[in-house]
């Protein structure tokens, strides 16, 4: 098995992609302002990297503030003593990602996404080492291209569960992002099962999605998320086509808009965290206290942190109103990466994610084919990185 380059997909002509890309336009053609902001945010993932980059480019001063030692939140690694790359996951870059697919490009790094061949592989759980594919027909437009990858895999679902599941998703491919809102208060099992959708869909398919989306069952997923990511995949021809980063984020993807936000004027501290939330008289941020005692003030402030963080640091006087309370039902899931190294190289396997299909593993690559970087390196040593999360 050999590492693949395949063409970047034409997504920049999409409706989305165009949209995000007027927007972030929009900060950098808008008229300067006449006293820049200092803006304040917490977290250096993606999120508190890019509401930084957007601030920079609209000419106001961001202050980027990391509790870590490392760049990236849920995107960050770790190097150990022998120069190996420690993930907190699986990361990939689907066609529709507008927003991001759009960063990397205005950072004149879309070299660094390694596009793989427009498939979904599944794991066979009854046939330890096979794999069921779905392929993406190049020629052919969304949907149609997703509707005749289904209806080409034989080894998952029989004829009659094809068109049922067919059946049931109509009523999402017709109706929409107005459709999908409304179904957030039901779960993908009960969505499923109200369809008519038979059981062994969720069993052999959106077992895996749930996982692979959120972490957690079809009995627990609401269906909007399923939706919004299904939505994506059959409205846009290469929505479902998958990229993986050339090398590790916080060097490859987290470093090129630190750089992009300094060049700006913004600051990023790492090794910053965050100990209290100072309030003003009338409830609104007065500073950031961070652990060594020295106190980071702002224009306006920016929470861009998992839930779990915010809900410890959430000031007592905010605790009573609504809109925080909501904070209380919203619990993050954990999640593990685990990496294996083997000391030779793995004949039965892909370039390309692999979904597993298992109520404990989510997905899991042959990283030593699908990253160039591993890639180049475990030819030499003569060994396998399979990550599994």
């Amino acid at each position: 098995v050999v590492c693949i380059d395949y063409p970047r997909p034409d997504i920049e002509n999409t409706v989305n992609y165009l949209e995000a890309a007027f927007l972030s336009s929009s900060f950098r053609t808008s008229p300067r302002p006449n006293k820049p902001l200092e803006v304040v945010i917490a977290g250096a993932g993606l999120a508190g990297l890019s509401t930084a980059k957007y601030l920079a480019d609209a000419g106001h001063k961001p202050i980027l503030l990391e509790a870590r030692d490392v760049l990236g939140g849920k995107v960050a690694a770790w190097k150990d003593d022998e120069g190996d790359w420690y993930e907190t996951g699986l990361h990939i870059f689907f066609g529709a990602y507008p927003n991001v697919q759009n960063l990397f490009g205005e950072l004149g790094i879309n070299d660094r996404l390694q596009w793989k061949e427009h498939s979904m592989i599944f794991a066979m759980p009854n046939k330890p080492g096979e794999f069921s594919r779905f392929d993406f027909p190049e020629i052919l437009p969304s949907p149609i291209n997703g509707i005749w990858a289904i209806l080409k895999n034989n080894e998952m679902l029989t004829w009659p569960e094809k068109i049922k599941f067919a059946i049931g998703l109509l009523p999402a491919i017709l109706g929409g992002q107005s459709y999908v809102e409304a179904q957030d208060g039901i779960t993908v099992k009960d969505w499923m099962i109200k369809q008519g959708i038979p059981d062994r869909v969720t069993d052999e398919v959106f077992i895996a999605m749930s996982k692979a989306l959120n972490f957690i069952n079809p009995d627990e997923l609401s269906m909007q998320c399923i939706l919004i990511a299904l939505n994506r995949f059959l409205q846009e021809k290469h929505g479902s086509k998958m990229a993986f980063l050339d090398g590790n984020p916080p060097e490859r993807l987290c470093m090129p808009v630190v750089e992009h936000i300094r060049s700006r004027g913004g600051e990023v501290r790492l090794n910053s965290r965050i100990q209290k939330i100072e309030l003003n008289e009338d409830k609104s941020v007065k500073s950031f206290v961070l652990n060594d005692g020295s106190v980071i003030k702002g224009d306006a402030y920016v929470f861009a942190t998992p839930v779990d963080i915010l809900k410890l640091l959430l000031p007592e006087d905010w605790k009573d109103i609504q809109y925080f309370k909501k904070l209380e039902k919203l619990v993050g899931v954990p999640v593990i990466n685990v990496h294996i190294w083997f000391d030779r190289k793995l004949k039965n396997t892909y370039d390309h994610l692999l979904f597993s299909r298992s109520p404990l593993l989510s997905v899991y690559a042959d990283m030593s084919v699908t990253c160039k970087v591993i890639y180049t390196y475990t030819i030499i040593v003569d060994k396998n990185l399979c990550q599994t999360v």
